[in-house]
């Protein structure tokens, strides 16, 4: 008599040669995209870093580490470097630290997938941050996600600084406590930066130039030259004081408005300083039983969504942080029976002092 195969054998076969075949494809697109990729030029010595921490900012160069807290003088530093590509690298609570798993799929699903789940975990609104991250293979198949989130207060103004230089980012990286990588890869968002960087330079666009088109093209060139000097030169012994006043004028108004630019961006970097500090604050001090289900922050009211056995419990723990006060339920606590567990809408007011 013939057994038959049992039924979670079957399953378990077809979901092992579903694997195989996925694999198969991912690792076909794979080399399409490492073939359609730009050309990447390896460097003789590792590339400069950009280094964003807890409390300052500082550019190192091989073994020499120099401090900045502004754009002007994170943009005095980089006109300085000879080098096009940096390094922008996250040190200490500058980034927070995610780890979860997916299972199998094309890539194109997969990375859809991690962006999904990066934004329901993130405690932070999709618009006020970035984040970049690795996803590795595991035995079943599965995959094993490390990620790294970001505010934008942390990185726009640099990415900006490095925009106005024309250089551009070489990796993302995560250095953990002990200054040992965690991630390095070039996040999506850096593309738009790459682009900026590479574009052709005057001398670069000018070599383009057919030779038989040169030599009547820069007559013209010196002719137009000479014309507008002469028209400059006549123009300015005409009205030398009036020009002279237009120009300081305008150097007061650009000191003027990069001075307000820099206090702005200050204050963005410290309340965004201030609220991760208070994510950390909360992760510390809520019970392990307490899930919060979302955390938004809008100006200086804090909104914590979630569930707990008390309601009142979270409210007296809240109630002990400095950052926090007017501690209220925003609605009434409401229970979840299948879970034994409160669900509670807490609104407090975020005063950005920490203790």
């Amino acid at each position: 008599m013939t057994q038959q195969p049992d039924q979670s054998s079957k399953q378990s076969s077809v979901r092992k040669s579903a694997n195989t075949l996925t694999k198969y494809a991912n690792l076909a697109s794979a080399g399409l995209a490492m073939l359609n990729a730009p050309r990447r030029i390896p460097t003789k010595a590792p590339p400069p870093e950009i280094i964003v921490r807890d409390s300052g900012f500082a550019i190192r160069v091989d073994d020499d580490i120099a401090e900045f807290n502004d754009p002007t003088a994170l943009t005095q530093q980089l006109a300085e470097l000879p080098e096009k590509r940096l390094d922008l690298i996250f040190q200490g609570r500058s980034a927070l630290d995610l780890s979860f798993t997916i299972p199998n799929g094309p890539f194109n699903d997969l990375e859809a997938m991690i962006d999904t789940e990066l934004a329901y975990r993130s405690p932070f609104q999709r618009d006020q941050c970035v984040w970049f991250w690795k996803a590795k293979e595991t035995e079943s198949m599965d995959w094993q996600v490390d990620a790294a989130i970001v505010l934008n207060t942390s990185v726009d103004w640099v990415l900006d600084a490095l925009k106005e230089n024309r250089k551009t980012i070489n990796l993302a990286r995560r250095e953990a406590v002990d200054g040992t990588t965690k991630l390095a890869v070039y996040p999506s968002w850096l593309v738009p930066l790459r682009r900026t960087a590479d574009k052709p330079t005057v001398g670069e666009s000018l070599r383009q130039i057919p030779p038989s088109l040169r030599l009547p093209i820069t007559a013209l060139v010196i002719l137009l030259i000479s014309t507008i000097a002469l028209t400059v030169v006549q123009s300015a012994r005409q009205s030398d004081i009036s020009v002279q006043a237009t120009a300081a004028n305008a150097e007061i108004s650009q000191r003027a408005a990069a001075e307000a630019k820099t206090r702005a961006l200050r204050e963005l970097r410290d309340i965004g300083k201030a609220r991760l500090a208070l994510v950390g604050s909360l992760a510390g001090s809520l019970p392990d039983d307490v899930w919060l289900e979302q955390v938004s922050i809008e100006d200086d009211r804090l909104t914590l969504t979630g569930y707990g056995p008390s309601a009142a419990d979270v409210t007296r723990i809240l109630s002990t942080l400095e950052a926090l006060t007017d501690i209220q339920f925003g609605s009434p606590v409401t229970r979840d029976n299948s879970q034994n567990l409160e669900r509670f809408r807490i609104d407090a007011t975020f005063t950005g002092q920490l203790g």
